[in-house]
């Protein structure tokens, strides 16, 4: 990453924290605000309202006073704009010409600090985020995955919809919307990066010209995590011609040391078309069109999830060949060789990754709004490179625990009981 210099971190008079990421042969900037907030800070009665919020501060602000204002002023100078939602985090950002980086500081500084929550545009918005919860709903590779999520972590805001019910969408009034900005997304709470092609000097001139928060606040906390029990298996009946599942094990959070480590096991297990669940559930057997392990961390758990679609007659079979691989891993460990072409593919994933300014911003802003830090990009190869093989298989073996597996599917089944007992004897072997 030789374009990639240091960060440069400062905060300012109220509070906000400033980072720039200069990518000096770049001709592109990213400005991102990052709050720390997300559904894991939502009450039951809220569910939704930190992504309902994210899709309201577009619809119009002081300056910017529409939609098709705000879309302008970035069309105006070849730019783009977007957000996202998280659990722990929310994210606004602006990529355009390093040119006409002013704009991007006009923009979201109005639309962030100065939103109307125009009643009208709530009520018009509601629609369009019911229809974007039945969208995902409809979607089976999606719906699995939020049905684990919900089994995984149980009645609690991990365990919820990050858009939330219907029920609740149509009912968040515009006085709960205040209130939840003036809590949320204050100075101390938010994180401005800036990754591309400008100086700190810059960064910090524009920030101090545009970020005027009305309240300096805190950084808020999200609700505690605690552990759930209940059943082993969920299932949801559907009529669909393919199906979908994803079973986990319960893993420490992003910061934990184990990170690296089982980043280094899930790509092993199940990242790449070479690791040992594609070749052994796909390609050997054809039981799948697609088969993945990944690393759900958030700042205190997580999961390690192993996700497919199988052919209905045969989802038996995938699920013996899947736990075949993993009590193998977890009873006898991965290979020198693996290790090594596993940190080369999440280091060279990693530099192609960070090319783009929007993904610099994200890892950083990520960072330093959920933890407090930066990690860098040459910080997060060396963690990688200094994982030793017995801590692989280690691991393997801690947290691949047949008894604390979780397993939700999607398909044309009726009988879940046939599952608690197929996942039992396959544990059990």
């Amino acid at each position: 990453m030789a374009n990639i210099q240091n960060y440069t971190k400062s905060t300012l008079g109220n509070g906000l924290r400033v980072i720039t990421a200069p990518m000096p042969s770049s001709r592109s900037v990213t400005v991102m605000l990052m709050a720390g907030v997300g559904s894991r800070y939502e009450e039951k009665n809220i569910n939704g309202i930190s992504h309902f919020m994210e899709h309201m501060f577009f619809k119009g602000a002081e300056k910017y006073g529409d939609a098709m204002a705000v879309s302008s002023a970035i069309d105006g100078v070849g730019g783009s704009f977007n957000a996202f939602t998280s659990e722990e985090k929310v994210a606004y950002f602006v990529k355009l010409s390093s040119s006409k980086k002013k704009v991007a500081y006009d923009v979201l500084s109005d639309m962030l600090l100065k939103s109307k929550f125009n009643v009208e545009e709530i009520d018009r918005e509601r629609g369009v985020i019911i229809e974007e919860i039945r969208m995902y709903n409809d979607d089976p590779m999606s719906k699995v995955q939020q049905n684990f999520q919900s089994h995984f972590y149980g009645d609690q805001p991990l365990g919820w919809d990050i858009a939330g019910p219907e029920e609740v969408i149509r009912d968040i009034s515009r006085d709960v919307f205040m209130n939840y900005k003036d809590r949320h997304y204050t100075a101390e709470n938010c994180t401005l990066v800036a990754a591309g092609g400008l100086s700190h000097n810059e960064n910090m001139n524009l920030a101090k010209e545009f970020f005027h928060f009305k309240n300096r606040g805190e950084v808020t906390q999200p609700v505690a995590f605690t552990i759930k029990n209940g059943s082993r298996t969920q299932l949801e009946t559907r009529d669909i011609e393919q199906a979908h599942f994803v079973l986990g094990f319960p893993v420490p959070g992003k910061m934990d040391t184990a990170h690296p480590t089982l980043t280094l096991l899930t790509n092993v297990l199940g990242g790449t078309m070479s690791s040992r669940l594609f070749y052994q559930v796909r390609e050997r057997r054809g039981l799948a069109y697609y088969i993945r392990a990944s690393l759900q961390s958030y700042s205190d758990t997580g999961s390690l999830k192993i996700s497919a679609g199988i052919n209905l007659e045969k989802l038996a079979e995938g699920l013996n060949c899947i736990m075949d691989e993993l009590n193998k891993v977890a009873d006898k460990g991965i290979t020198a060789k693996e290790l090594d072409r596993g940190k080369e593919n999440i280091k060279g994933r990693l530099d192609l990754g960070l090319e783009d300014s929007m993904s610099l911003a994200s890892l950083y802003a990520g960072y330093e709004t959920v933890y407090g830090l930066i990690k860098t990009p040459d910080e997060l190869a060396n963690e990688i490179d200094n994982v030793k093989l017995d801590e692989v298989n280690e691991a393997a073996k801690k947290y691949l625990t047949r008894k604390k597996i979780k397993l939700s599917i999607l398909g044309p089944y009726d009988d879940q009981s046939k599952f608690d007992k197929s996942l039992d004897l396959l544990i059990a072997g």
